[in-house]
């Protein structure tokens, strides 16, 4: 024992920040933290020296090489076959790893617990190093290799130096490196990049400079990938003359339009493929747009659950499939519906305290903006606005990711692997839940029989604890998974998980976003937050609760008897076809009016003012505005003119001309379509509901009809079922994939956003289709398993385009 404390090395600190830099002393103790030695400040700053110099060295060369032929490399990476891309991947880097997911799997090897890491390969260190780069990677899809091309040449290593730190954090956590120790710190932003310097506790807590240890590997593994780069990139140039100028357009091109994964029609996500992106940077502009788009996404869904009567039975039908709901008592169901109802409601106003906190750091950033730059300490005011907000943003991971724990044994998916045995003696509603018996639920074990399952367990896992994987590396480990797999295995991840996942991806990518920020934000303790700020997310995070379990079995109840086992709207338009229509508005009103009527006091008594009450209960107020009323009213007039027009009889009337005249105005939107008419389920009743969406959808009203713009075929066809006009167009399914190649007709680009969700964003042109849009962002979730949009997502689609970009169907005529 004696010779292991003489050799500690004693950080300069030993707080949580520096310990991203040095090991704490109590971890010295451990064989995986033994440090290999002490460095002389001389060798430490020629180490640090050699590697900046090694990859600013290759960075020039790749970016000539570029400029000259890049089109030379893209034209014979792209020629190759897989099988010859691995081929030239292993003659020029035969140390690569062969598979994906080094972390996870390394971590379950024997080798990961080696007390003598002198001992490892250096083979290993590369792979562990770059554990996102392998053959599979690079062989798998060509833009691979483009984009880390074009990324790590365009933005200069201090730009990437936050973001490979990150990718070292588990690594370092678990000691998988053999390193050496030196007090000093590396500055890691601006000119002075990796230069050696005393440790000053500043920046040192600021992330300004970082402990030579943890820096040394950050150096390494960016001089290391360079080399890697320049390899490849010489290897397919052999033979050419690199001096001689050939062309780089697509290059430019392709660079400019951003990367999609084969067989995508998106582009891919920076937040899952971030090593293959632009670097990572703190913008607050960015992270108010990501909340504000999810919080009008969760808001268009509460008001669909409140106003459309076949919107809320297609999601009630999601929510209560599978063996789970069929085992449960009649009163936990009940608890549960309304459980994950109000979970929704609960999503919404935590976006909406995330976007409040975030304009609160907007403000304080503009007002300081000259003072914020690396190397000075934040302003006081502007520090403490990103700590409060860092500290939302983690515990909002938190509620999201223990969430997705609870309900996920339940979905049909899962629920096989589990026991439900019902507990009079603890609730009405209770019930244990227990693993079934051989199934195994150590990790290891799941890793390699259900990845799936092992996968969705540690997107559970604590976002702080550095020896948890990475949420990001989580998500992208999901979708390469999936995309894998064939339709069983995707269909156990259904649309409420999917969409879960969502939030939670949008959520962590928010936290990294922040993470990133430098210089680094002050920790803030929740204690300290909730007694100091006043602000409406401190006030609504003290909340324990909103409602008793006797209120969810009440209101649930009522909801299944009175609304959702409430026979289908069928049959002749008449007075008891109108009466039966009232009462399942009436019976899903009251629902909405139940929920509403205890946050209300629940409000009051935490401190909310007035119009905080309001504005909270708002969203779920929809059957209380006009707008809801005008819908109710316009469908009852409807109806009275099919009752009159069924009485009246029809004459017939004699035909003076035949054929069409001559027009020069461009063909209105046609019911003809090619779109699939099948609809995305066999769910028994999908066609009743188009219809009776088709009967209900109405025109919001405008003083003048502004001109007619026109648009392709392709998006014709889409337009005419998202705004259908017909039970036969309202009963017609459309493909994700057609869906999308429609939208890019109108200007609209696609973007993988974590999960489910795909972000549309227009560039708000004012010519043509696309005046229609204006700018602007929104989400749809794909659909899942089938990539099919069913009749009543679609129709809600149109709903929300018609509010958010004011799209309706007599604006837009196919073009000639």
């Amino acid at each position: 024992m004696s010779d292991v404390e003489a050799s500690i090395c004693k950080p300069p600190c030993e707080c949580p920040d520096c310990q991203h830099g040095f090991y704490a002393s109590g971890e010295q103790y451990k064989p995986n933290f033994w440090y290999q030695g002490r460095l002389s400040d001389h060798d430490a700053m020629r180490i640090v020296a050699g590697h900046i110099q090694n990859a600013q060295q290759d960075r020039q060369y790749l970016l000539q090489c570029l400029a000259s032929n890049a089109d030379t490399v893209v034209n014979r990476w792209k020629k190759k076959s897989r099988d010859k891309r691995r081929a030239l991947l292993l003659q020029t880097i035969p140390e690569l790893c062969e598979h994906r997911w080094l972390i996870p799997r390394y971590c379950y090897m024997p080798e990961s617990k080696l007390t003598r890491l002198e001992d490892q390969p250096w083979t290993r260190r590369c792979q562990l190093l770059l554990h996102w780069l392998s053959l599979e990677v690079l062989t798998m899809n060509p833009a691979v290799l483009f984009s880390l091309l074009h990324n790590r040449t365009a933005y200069s290593p201090q730009d990437w130096a936050t973001f490979d730190g990150r990718q070292l954090i588990l690594s370092w956590a678990c000691g998988h490196f053999d390193v050496q120790y030196s007090g000093k710190c590396v500055v890691m932003y601006g000119p002075k990049y990796g230069e050696l310097v005393d440790w000053e506790a500043g920046p040192a807590h600021r992330a300004d400079v970082v402990g030579f240890p943890k820096a040394r590997l950050i150096l390494e593994a960016q001089a290391y990938l360079m080399n890697v780069l320049r390899k490849i990139v010489n290897k397919i140039l052999e033979g050419v003359d690199i001096e001689k100028p050939a062309a780089a357009e697509k290059w430019k091109i392709m660079t400019k339009f951003g990367f999609r994964h084969t067989n995508e029609v998106e582009l891919w996500s920076p937040y899952t493929n971030q090593a293959f992106s632009a670097p990572p940077a703190f913008s607050i502009d960015n992270l108010i747009s990501i909340a504000q788009t999810r919080l009008d996404a969760m808001g268009d869904h509460l008001w669909f659950l409140q106003t459309e009567p076949a919107y809320m039975r297609r999601y009630i039908r999601l929510l209560t499939q599978g063996e789970f709901h069929k085992t449960i008592k009649k009163e936990a169901a009940s608890a549960i519906l309304t459980t994950e109802l109000f979970d929704n409601v609960m999503t919404y106003w935590h976006w909406t305290w995330i976007v409040s906190e975030c304009i609160h750091v907007k403000t304080a950033h503009d007002r300081f903006c000259d003072s914020i730059h690396p190397g000075a300490p934040l302003p006081r005011l502007y520090d403490s606005a990103l700590g409060a907000l860092e500290l939302l943003v983690v515990n909002e991971v938190h509620r999201q990711a223990t969430r997705f724990g609870v309900i996920m044994p339940h979905r049909p998916g899962f629920s096989h692997k589990w026991t439900f045995t019902w507990r009079p003696d603890v609730g009405s509603t209770s019930f244990q839940l227990r693993r079934k018996p051989g199934l195994s639920v150590e990790q290891k074990t799941l890793f390699d029989e259900d990845p799936l399952e092992w996968c969705l367990s540690q997107m559970q896992a604590e976002p702080d604890k550095q020896t948890n994987y990475d949420h990001a590396i989580m998500f992208a480990f999901l979708e390469n998974h999936l995309a894998a797999n064939g339709p069983k295995e995707k269909a156990r991840v259904d649309e409420v998980l999917y969409q879960k996942l969502s939030d939670l991806a949008a959520c962590h990518e928010m936290l990294v976003s922040i993470r990133m920020h430098r210089p680094q934000n002050r920790a803030r303790d929740m204690d300290e937050v909730e007694q100091s700020e006043k602000r409406v997310a401190w006030k609504g995070r003290k909340i324990p609760g909103y409602h008793t379990n006797e209120d969810h079995i009440a209101l649930g109840t009522a909801l299944f008897r009175d609304f959702y086992e409430a026979p289908l709207l069928s049959g002749q338009k008449n007075a008891a076809w109108l009466s039966r229509s009232q009462s399942i508005r009436a019976a899903l009103e009251a629902f909405w009016k139940g929920l509403r009527k205890t946050p209300k006091l629940v409000f009051e008594l935490s401190g909310f003012s007035k119009d905080e009450t309001q504005a909270s209960l708002a969203v779920i107020s929809a059957n209380l505005t006009q707008e809801y009323k005008d819908i109710v009213h316009a469908e009852q007039q409807q109806i009275f003119q099919s009752i009159e027009s069924a009485r009246t009889p029809t004459t017939s009337v004699d035909q003076k001309e035949w054929g069409l005249p001559q027009t020069t105005q461009p063909t209105a939107l046609s019911s003809k379509t090619k779109c699939k008419t099948r609809p995305a389920q066999p769910t028994s009743g999908a066609e009743e509901l188009g219809r009776a969406l088709a009967d209900m959808a109405i025109d919001p009203g405008h003083d003048a009809a502004p001109p007619q713009l026109q648009v392709t075929k392709r998006a014709s066809d889409m337009l005419s079922l998202m705004f259908a006009d017909s039970a036969a167009e309202a009963a017609r399914s459309i493909d994700w994939d057609a869906f999308v190649h429609a939208m890019a007709d109108m200007s609209f680009s696609a973007r993988n956003g974590g999960g489910s969700a795909v972000v549309f964003e227009n560039g708000g042109s004012s010519e043509g289709a696309t005046a229609a849009a204006g700018g602007g962002k929104i989400i749809f979730h794909k659909p899942h398993p089938v990539a099919k949009i069913d009749p009543v997502m679609l129709h809600a689609m149109g709903r929300r385009m018609a509010k958010w970009f004011g799209w309706r169907r007599e604006r837009f005529g196919v073009g000639g």
